[in-house]
């Protein structure tokens, strides 16, 4: 369904979200963002009206805001700001990007984004504001908790389970059966084997917990 939208940041990650969603064939009135140094510009040919403080000049009934917010440290800065605008009367669309792949027998938060390419098979759940970024995959039985972020190319295979708040960097892969606790990070190009209980980095090929020295 169509519709207008306000996506709220203007980086890098809102240029993706609004280039999705005019795909899709929203029209996307603008972005907001607290850098007074971006107000003006314009995010894929959408212009940046200001920061948050915009919004009063537009109906919550009418419009519906998307989380432009990224990040590769987890995504508790995208809940938090999505959190004060819904309790304000803010409701958040989701995205799916006309080339991505979703099973019908996979369940997908309302308001989950998935981008360019991605694959999301049969009995995959997807949770709440959960980027599924550029040619990820989250393979059969899959549990991918609230506010993840599956960076581009990222592999999350059958069976796996991650914990809210995690951050699968680009190019790693879960192996199947694994389980990441919430917060868990893992670098670009790891291979994790062995399941995590949460709130670590996790670097390498086998993953395992980076020293806090490094």
């Amino acid at each position: 369904m169509s519709g207008q939208v306000i996506i709220i940041g203007a980086g890098g990650h809102a240029a993706v979200v609004a280039d999705a969603l005019l795909a899709m064939g929203h029209e996307v009135i603008g972005c907001t963002d607290a850098n007074s140094l971006r107000h003006g510009e314009r995010v894929c040919g959408v212009p940046v009206l200001g920061d948050d403080s915009e919004l009063v000049r537009y109906s919550v009934a009418s419009i519906r805001l998307a989380n432009g917010l990224g990040g590769t440290r987890g995504e508790p800065l995208r809940h938090q700001v999505q959190a004060h605008l819904q309790a304000d009367g803010w409701r958040f669309c989701g995205v799916r990007h006309p080339s991505a792949v979703v099973s019908p027998f996979a369940s997908v938060s309302a308001d989950a984004q998935l981008m360019a390419g991605c694959i999301v098979q049969p009995g995959a759940v997807i949770g709440a504001g959960c980027i599924i970024n550029t040619g990820s995959i989250v393979e059969h039985d899959a549990v991918i908790g609230a506010f993840v972020h599956v960076a581009p190319g990222a592999v999350v295979c059958g069976n796996a389970s991650i914990g809210d708040y995690c951050h699968i960097g680009a190019g790693a892969v879960v192996l199947q059966g694994m389980s990441l606790g919430s917060g868990t990070i893992v670098g670009s190009g790891a291979v994790v084997l062995v399941s995590h209980p949460g709130q670590a980095t996790l670097v390498g090929v086998p993953a395992r917990p980076r020293s806090p020295a490094t």
